[in-house]
């Protein structure tokens, strides 16, 4: 950035930026959040468990009145869409971890075993059987509309 464009004085409302333009970077901060968001990470993969047993509960859990029956192909809709937004998450927080390591220059192991297993846990949904109840294609078959959507 060149400090010249923006009126003398201005950078100081900025934080992090100093009086020349230039960006501050506060490593040990966003290891620290990287370090945290891992942690977060870590329970949404062993949350995953608890999704596939969900996905894998079978129609009839829900009753065989007719109500009941009704409302399957809703629980299903609803539990693929859950899958993909679990999934769209790994992916996202897995690419904010990566870009904050680097930006302040962590380099180890850690990221490429976190890799490993959200690539694992990704291919455990994808592979995760259909209800057979639901004749229209999983919500997965198709790209998100995006950012929170819930389609």
């Amino acid at each position: 950035m060149d400090p010249r464009s923006v009126p003398p004085g201005a950078y100081g409302n900025w934080p992090g930026l100093n009086q020349t333009g230039e960006l501050r970077v506060d490593r040990a901060r966003l290891r620290a959040i990287a370090k945290r968001l891992e942690s977060d990470l870590e329970e949404i993969i062993e949350a995953t468990e608890d999704l596939q047993r969900a996905n894998s509960m079978p129609d009839q859990a829900y009753g065989t009145w007719d109500a009941a029956r009704n409302l399957v192909s809703s629980i299903v809709k609803g539990r693929s869409v859950l899958a993909e937004q679990h999934d769209a998450f790994l992916v996202d927080a897995l690419q904010a971890i990566k870009m904050l390591r680097r930006t302040a220059q962590v380099y180890d192991d850690v990221e490429s075993e976190l890799e490993r297993r959200v690539m694992a846990v990704r291919m455990e949904l994808e592979n995760a059987p259909v209800p057979s109840s639901d004749p229209s294609p999983r919500a997965t078959d198709h790209p998100r509309s995006g950012p929170g959507s819930l389609r």
